[in-house]
């Protein structure tokens, strides 16, 4: 059967940033799949209803607390997981985000900080699971970048910036690793979060005018086509950046906008 080439039935998954939002959303479509996951994230609480609900879907869980830009913490991490399960087959590095920040209030410290939580966190965990991946001759990486990694950006350049750094490694290790592991991206347009509701509230009425398909995103729109590349469904598909984005290409929103709508925003973006 077709179908059959989307599940994920004694797969194991681990996915960062996993607490909340597009994490949580991924890990359950995995779940529902038949993945085990490890659930990875900075604090054990932000873990432990997306642990909960992966169990209630029949699923083994494994919850391990991780700041992904340390490096010697995500080796732990990926060991960990490693030892617990046997092996790991998917790697979603969801784990990101940043402040609204103008361009010129950007210091070296802030821009340093936001490039380590959106693309030294996924080159560190791409590192550690590939080796698994490659001793195992297997394995898939999904890596969540954004579409502001491809427009302009206004406040928000650094992580613009850190994630076209994201799209430039997954193409590089899509080459490097190949035949054995598959290396993709997913670059979501505006999706509707708690993480994001404070940022978009102000806009969201430009941005759905201006999207063909007139509505923000769910998290379970990425998490389809997360599922998507990491099953066997996608065994010809490497080096390739989805936009999941409802066909919107680009909203120009004035700075007042932007920052009415950053005034209460959380670091975390996903």
């Amino acid at each position: 059967m077709i179908l059959d080439r989307f599940a994920l039935t004694g797969k194991v998954a681990i996915v960062t940033g996993s607490g909340r939002g597009i994490g949580k959303g991924i890990a359950l479509a995995f779940a529902e799949a038949g993945a085990d996951l490890v659930c990875v994230d900075m604090t054990a609480g932000q873990m432990e209803s997306t642990v909960a609900e992966v169990q209630r879907l029949g699923r083994r869980a494994l919850a391990i607390p991780c700041d992904a830009r340390e490096g010697e913490q995500v080796d732990r991490m990926v060991n960990q997981a490693k030892q617990e399960f046997g092996r790991i087959d998917i790697l979603v590095n969801n784990a990101g985000g940043s402040p609204f920040r103008p361009s010129l209030k950007t210091n070296q410290l802030a821009w340093e900080a936001i490039v380590r939580e959106n693309l030294t966190t996924t080159f560190l965990c791409s590192k550690a699971a590939a080796a698994v991946m490659l001793e195992q001759k297997s394995g898939s990486i999904v890596n969540i970048s954004t579409r502001d990694s491809q427009i302009p950006c206004p406040g928000m350049m650094a992580y613009g910036a850190a994630k076209a750094g994201v799209n430039s490694l997954t193409l590089t290790l899509a080459w490097e690793l190949a035949p054995y592991v598959r290396v993709n991206a997913i670059l979501p347009g505006a999706v509707l979060t708690e993480g994001s509701a404070p940022a978009l509230e102000p806009v969201k009425d430009r941005i759905v005018a201006n999207t063909p398909l007139k509505r923000l995103g769910k998290p379970e729109d990425i998490a389809l086509a997360a599922l998507y590349l990491a099953s066997s469904a996608s065994d010809w598909v490497t080096g390739r950046l989805f936009e999941i984005d409802g066909g919107i290409e680009f909203v120009p929103l004035t700075a007042e906008l932007m920052a009415d709508g950053a005034k209460e925003r959380p670091k975390g973006q996903t």
